[in-house]
């Protein structure tokens, strides 16, 4: 019998990144199959994709996301995108804010690759950072969900952009010029936060691997060429509101408490053995022993620049950081004889295939807990009721028992699915409120804490009954801050208490809602 040929590190790489992207895109799939709707928010998004379509692909001036003259100042590229998936495959929004973004977080897995191949100078440890970044919950948790539209396209933009960056500054390639002015135009119109880590990430990655005057001019055309690519954006917003909306944008982002994140090493989001995390603490001891500061710095960097999204852009940086606490540091201890660039040994394979079994395990049941934070059937049949049966002008107070309006579906999809106003909905306010927006999003909570903490009285502390005509109250409280509720959480007395109040006709109810107008 013919003796197989043993597998070399670079045929072990190759089977790694197609592992990595194949059951990477399984798991950012996902979870919006097993929900059957979108994930968490994106019902301003998929407004804002039929505002886009209505108007002939020219940006409106205002969204009518819930009727309050919101600016369309967000980046569009996304919108865009969306729209032209569902002129393509005949969707609506809201199947193009399901599918969408799970479609741009798998791309990213393999620009992913190319950015830490062009770092880390080895095929073998760019499949195995490709790994992490690919099993890790959260470079996926957030681009996944429905408001992923633009977070997914702006993270994939950014990498690209990224690669050619750091290929500019090592190589001095002229058309790396060219092609990171692009693609770092693309994330500017993707995401605003996906611009913001761009450019801090490029001026960081210049002063880790160039500092050189050359370099520094080739960055200035980078940037002119960001700023051409993304004028017809930030252009049509200043021509139709100045610079306003733009700048109380900037303003929402910041999150001190962010920093204790990156203390105490839990923004990895694994759900049970902090895999990820422990090795990548490996890899900082590594490099900061070998006095390389790049990759240790460049993942602390985020988390004092734009707190609030730290973990995301974090998550880069942090998957390689992994991969050489594995390859570098724990298999050599394993067996001490293991070559660089030798077979493959029992031992080697061994730790690899339980490392891809248990991550796959880990991300899978992130994403089962993950689907669960989703719109459900009663209260999107109960919005669709008030959108046929209550005049256009209804304006609601909607009442679900949630402590976080960034997990709070329900909040959100109301004004998009019934087209009608909410009174506390958050989402497009960024826009207008600025530095105050922080202030405005608590004041919402005190509406919500009526639903299981008093009766109906307790409302006219957050909201005069003059401001409002209807009460929309999820009836079970499934899901909070994006985790499922075991168990789920009922208001009864508050229902009760609506039902017996003299101001207030039941006008529908349901097991999972109910909806009361004022006398």
């Amino acid at each position: 019998m013919k003796q197989q040929k043993p597998i070399t590190r670079e045929g072990w790489s190759k089977i790694i990144l197609v592992l990595a992207i194949a059951l990477g895109a399984y798991l950012r799939f996902h979870p919006a199959m097993q929900a059957g709707f979108a994930i968490n928010d994106g019902g301003m998004f998929a407004v804002m994709v039929d505002d886009l379509k209505a108007n002939g692909f020219a940006l409106p001036k205002f969204t009518t996301y819930n009727h309050l003259n919101i600016p369309y100042a967000y980046p569009p590229l996304g919108f865009y995108l969306g729209a032209l998936a569902s002129v393509m495959f005949g969707w609506d929004a809201t199947r193009v804010v399901q599918w969408a973004p799970a479609f741009f977080a798998t791309l990213s897995i393999p620009a992913f690759y190319f950015l830490s191949l062009q770092l880390l100078k080895n095929k073998f440890h760019a499949a195995v950072s490709t790994m992490f970044f690919a099993f890790m919950p959260r470079a996926l948790w957030w681009f996944v969900m429905g408001g992923g539209l633009t977070r997914s396209p702006g993270q994939f933009f950014m990498l690209l952009a990224l690669f050619f960056v750091v290929r500019l500054y090592e190589e001095n390639r002229r058309s790396d010029i060219f092609l990171a002015g692009i693609f770092g135009g693309l994330a500017v119109m993707s995401h605003p936060e996906a611009a913001a880590h761009t450019f801090v990430s490029a001026i960081f990655l210049w002063l880790m691997l160039s500092r050189a005057r050359a370099a520094f001019i080739h960055s200035i055309l980078v940037g002119i060429i960001v700023a051409v690519v993304s004028a017809p954006w930030w252009a049509s917003v200043i021509s139709y509101h100045g610079i306003a909306p733009l700048l109380n944008g900037a303003a929402t982002g910041a999150k001190f408490a962010a920093v204790f994140n990156l203390l105490f090493f839990v923004f990895t989001e694994e759900p049970y053995a902090t895999v990820i995390a422990v090795l990548g603490l490996i890899g900082i001891a590594h490099r900061l022993v070998r006095r390389d500061y790049l990759l240790p710095l460049w993942m602390a960097i985020p988390f004092f620049i734009e707190g609030r999204s730290a973990a995301g852009p974090a998550a880069i940086p942090l998957a390689m950081l992994a991969a050489l606490g594995l390859v570098e540091v724990i298999l050599p201890a394993l067996q001490p004889s293991l070559a660089k660039d030798a077979e493959v040994s029992s031992t080697e394979r061994n730790v690899f295939i339980y490392l891809v079994l248990y991550l796959i395990f880990s991300t899978f049941q992130f994403g089962l807990q993950l689907s669960a934070a989703t719109l459900y059937p009663p209260d999107e049949e109960a919005m669709r009721w008030v959108r046929e049966n209550t005049p256009d002008d209804s304006r609601f107070i909607v009442l679900t028992g949630a402590t976080s309006v960034s997990c709070d579906s329900v909040m959100e999809w109301f004004p998009a699915i019934s087209g009608r106003k909410s009174l506390f909905t958050v989402q497009g306010t960024e826009w207008t409120k600025g530095a105050g927006f922080n202030d405005y999003v608590r004041s919402t909570y005190g509406a919500q804490a009526c639903l299981s903490n008093s009766d109906v009285a307790c409302l006219d502390g957050a909201a005069s009954r003059a401001d409002y005509d209807y009460l929309y109250v999820s009836k079970i409280l499934r899901v909070n801050n994006c985790s499922p509720l075991a168990p789920q959480r009922e208001f009864p007395y508050f229902v009760e208490s609506l039902k017996l109040d003299s101001g207030f006709d039941v006008v529908y109810e349901t097991d999972g809602v109910l909806i009361s107008r004022q006398k």
